[in-house]
């Protein structure tokens, strides 16, 4: 005798009624078939979607309505939680939002995901690509904070010293104009860096300025030229294209970047990698500056005749401009 064929128009058990409390001897809740293979069609579908390529909170928005409820209690839980969801395992936020452990499983595989590990992975790495990501603080978190700090700086100072110094500050004194360029994080580091050098040379812009574009500026770059360029993660799309470029140009170029820029193209001679990674939400910045500190005491020594010359006429301008106070 054929088998009937199984009501898919009828909501599962857990929608109806809530969790089911029928429980194996491990103690989790069989999935009922129907509920199961809903799940896996749901999960080919994202996939097939390129559902992989897309946000937890896009997963979440796009699927909501059609969740049960227990899996949008979950749901609504993470939207109103996300920037903790790397701090959870399964169980904890299966006791959070008060729901089965086998119902936070089914969620993660109804939006695409393999399993939960699979999802806090994913909200791990977006703090390695920049970013923030608000965790509860911990009793020891200054220390920690410390401890990381000190870490950037000795990696920083490690990375200075594998550059080639001597080259680096000779072509940068020798450049008749000295360009800097940052986008976004790196703008003011970009700011800082020509605030130092003002006090040493002559001939020092950031670029792009404000409102204008980059084109009409690198044109007329020339060997006599150099360029400094700070490029921190979370890079506006279009500086490959622009390192590229500088790579192809006659100027001296020095790169200040983090590891997470992996390809350095060809004929850009000088990069200098500087650590970002912080135990909060917000990438630090501190190593960088430091770098910039010294990098711009090196220019000094290595004129301290003009340096000084330069200090002066500075100074005696402030002077003169009363622009200083003793405050």
């Amino acid at each position: 005798m054929p088998r009937a064929p199984i009501d898919h128009s009828a909501p599962p058990e857990d929608d109806v009624a809530g969790e089911s409390r029928a429980v194996h001897p491990d103690g989790e809740a069989p999935a009922p078939v129907a509920d199961a293979d809903a799940t896996v069609s749901l999960a080919r579908h994202a996939a097939r979607q390129g559902t992989r390529s897309l946000s937890l909170h896009q997963r979440l928005t796009r699927s909501l309505e059609e969740l049960t409820p227990n899996e949008q209690r979950i749901a609504r839980f993470l939207l109103a939680h996300q920037d903790e969801l790397a701090l959870y395992n399964a169980a904890e936020l299966s006791r959070l939002t008060d729901v089965s452990k086998a119902t936070v499983s089914r969620l993660f595989r109804r939006l695409g995901y393999q399993d939960f590990r699979e999802a806090r992975d994913q909200a791990r790495s977006l703090r390695q690509s920049g970013v923030p990501v608000a965790a509860a603080p911990t009793a020891d978190h200054h220390q920690r904070h410390y401890e990381q700090e000190c870490r950037n700086l000795r990696q920083a100072l490690a990375a200075l010293d594998m550059l080639d110094m001597e080259a680096l500050s000779s072509a940068l004194a020798k450049a008749e104009r000295l360009q800097i360029i940052g986008f976004r994080n790196a703008y003011p580091l970009a700011l800082h860096l020509r605030q130092q050098l003002l006090q040493l040379r002559e001939q020092v812009a950031v670029l792009p300025q404000p409102g204008q574009s980059l084109g009409e500026e690198v044109a007329r770059l020339g060997a006599d030229d150099a360029v400094v360029v700070f490029a921190m993660r979370r890079r506006p799309q279009g500086l490959a294209r622009l390192l590229e470029w500088l790579g192809q140009a006659p100027c001296t170029v020095l790169l200040v970047c983090d590891d997470s820029l992996s390809t350095i193209p060809a004929g850009i001679e000088h990069v200098l990698r500087c650590p970002l990674d912080s135990v909060s939400a917000f990438d630090s910045y501190a190593a960088a500056m430091s770098q910039i500190n010294l990098l711009a005491t090196q220019l000094l020594h290595d004129d301290l005749v003009g340096g000084r010359s330069q200090i002066r006429r500075v100074t005696d301008t402030f002077d003169a401009l009363e622009e200083l106070g003793d405050g």
